[in-house]
């Protein structure tokens, strides 16, 4: 079975090539958002993960968990992010958590 950020990468695969004009069209508006922004990319990637909770979506839970790692952020500070999201969102995004740690164990343990 695919990883979540596998199927996030083999959707993006299938929207540019179906639609290419409106793929680009997001990626452009995304990445202009993060190109004048104040907030750091680390900083960025941590709402996301909150986001993504909030949002219950475990393919962008495991691509934003994956980013902050990259961009520097610790095991704990990913937690706590997507922990924030749970206080907003209750116990019905608290199951969501569980692609969080998933990501967390391959990264970090």
């Amino acid at each position: 079975m695919p990883e979540p950020a596998e199927k996030a990468t083999e959707l993006f695969r299938q929207m540019n090539k179906n639609r290419r004009d409106v793929f680009k069209a997001y990626q452009g508006f995304t990445a202009s958002i993060k190109k004048g922004s104040a907030i750091e990319d680390k900083y960025q990637s941590l709402i996301l993960i909150a986001c993504s909770i909030l949002s219950q979506c475990d393919m962008c839970i495991s691509l934003h968990v994956q980013n902050a790692a990259v961009h520097g952020a610790t095991k704990d500070e990913i937690i706590d992010a997507g922990l924030l999201a749970v206080a907003m969102g209750g116990s019905p995004r608290m199951m969501y958590m569980r692609y969080v740690y998933q990501e967390v164990e391959k990264l970090f343990d």
